[in-house]
């Protein structure tokens, strides 16, 4: 499918595309996850042959885009002095416009969202009232979360370890010692 211009004729059938999305992927773990969880990432994204930076950037991307922009865009509709036509131009230029954040989930394996993305931003142009905006752009952050859930759910936090706080007279000590 190409990513470069999406057309869509309804958005609400949009909206069933996404609850089915979120329906796959509620109970159990998608085979976009799986794969992840193992290190195949068919992007190839990564760095020395591992892909704990993919982790790292789908734990950060995921919360960012859905539990922030999403969720503070929800917010923004809210406000009486922001139209539609400001609020649809201001959301596709933070998810799709200098930079495509759906486009990157994918790269990073989440091999839907960029699909998803680019149809809902295309659906955005045909809501008709904030209200059907909170419905789309809700649906869209449901789905966005609940994969981040399945990311954290897999992250490695038990790699912190190998972090652990500074000990600030330990700190004190090395620089006196120089």
């Amino acid at each position: 499918m190409s990513h470069d211009k999406v057309t869509v004729e309804d958005w609400r059938a949009v909206k069933k595309d996404i609850v089915r999305e979120i329906e796959r992927v509620w109970l159990n773990e998608p085979l976009e996850i799986t794969k992840i969880r193992h290190g195949i990432i068919d992007s190839g994204a990564g760095s020395g042959q591992q892909s704990f930076s993919v982790l790292v950037h789908l734990e950060a991307y995921l919360m960012l885009v859905g539990a922030d922009v999403m969720y503070r865009f929800l917010k923004v509709s809210q406000y009486e002095n922001i139209q539609l036509p400001e609020l649809v131009k201001m959301t596709k230029e933070f998810l799709v416009g200098t930079f495509n954040a759906f486009e990157f989930l994918t790269d990073l394996g989440i091999t839907h969202m960029h699909e998803m993305g680019d149809r809902y931003a295309a659906a955005l142009d045909l809501v008709q009232t904030k209200e059907e905006y909170v419905e789309l752009t809700g649906t869209m952050m449901t789905y966005v979360i609940r994969m981040h859930r399945w990311v954290h759910y897999i992250f490695p936090w038990n790699l912190g370890v190998a972090f652990p706080h500074a000990d600030v007279a330990k700190l004190k000590s090395l620089v006196t010692s120089l």
